[in-house]
């Protein structure tokens, strides 16, 4: 399938978990805010408006769920998004995610389960092991497995790698992925975050025509993230996006607002 638009919290979570929790020690969150990209080769533009909320319903536990409206490739389409992650103990934490698409640029059942195992005497490094599966409306599905590691450094830096294996039927073809990404910054002032994927597409409808549909390719994307905050529980979050394979490329930004109580 192709690269997700909507990477729904990953930075949010990663930053609440590197803070033991602090970082979303308000009960929730809410966030909205525009997408906007323009594509090469005539294929027009990307417009999505959102809303992204976040639960916390004890001290380990937080939920989230996004509600998207887009127009990609000359189609409207909507995405609604559920997640938990859970704090089991000092070591363990994993989440759980569902999501439901309704056009052809979205999946129509997306299923993310994802266990994290804290190492070493300090703590500071994460294995991240990762299962998804994807079924697609004109019946294309994936399966992969993800590994990864994150890497919490003094004078708050986190690193992080992985590559995640995939398989797509019909036709048992492998369209793996590996990223690098790295963030900074403090809880109630800003983070940034870079990150960079590369690797192996199996499809990808460009259109809700049989032709519209491109097979076996590479791609690449690169993004940047600002999260700034205006005052103790409200701010800012800006995020750049640079996608390009051998057909076409991408670019273009994302801005919202966010409310923590």
């Amino acid at each position: 399938m192709a690269n997700g638009i909507v990477r729904t919290g990953w930075l949010v979570g990663l930053l609440w978990l590197a803070a033991g929790g602090a970082a979303l020690a308000q009960s929730g969150s809410v966030e909205a805010g525009l997408l906007h990209h323009s594509l090469s080769d005539g294929l027009g533009q990307w417009n999505q408006q959102f809303v992204r909320g976040t639960l916390r319903t004890s001290e380990a536990t937080v939920w989230n769920a996004d509600l998207v409206n887009a127009r990609q490739f000359g189609a409207h389409g909507k995405l609604a998004v559920a997640g938990v992650t859970h704090v089991f103990n000092d070591d363990w934490y994993g989440s759980l995610g569902a999501s439901y698409g309704s056009s052809f640029f979205y999946p129509k059942g997306r299923a993310d389960a994802v266990l994290n195992r804290k190492l070493g005497a300090a703590r500071n490094v994460v294995a991240t092991l990762g299962l998804t599966a994807v079924n697609a409306r004109d019946g294309h599905r994936d399966r992969s497995v993800l590994v990864g590691l994150s890497w919490y450094l003094p004078n708050a830096l986190v690193l992080q790698g992985g590559m995640r294996i995939n398989r797509s039927d019909p036709g048992g073809v492998m369209a793996n992925a590996k990223y690098v990404a790295a963030t900074w910054g403090y809880n109630k002032q800003q983070y940034i975050a870079v990150r960079y994927d590369q690797g192996e597409e199996a499809y990808q409808y460009i259109g809700a025509g049989v032709t519209d549909l491109l097979v076996n390719f590479r791609s690449n994307v690169a993004s940047a993230t600002w999260r700034k905050w205006l005052g103790q529980d409200y701010g800012f979050q800006l995020r750049v996006e640079a996608y390009h394979n051998p057909y076409y490329n991408r670019r273009g930004m994302e801005a919202a607002l966010f409310k923590e109580f």
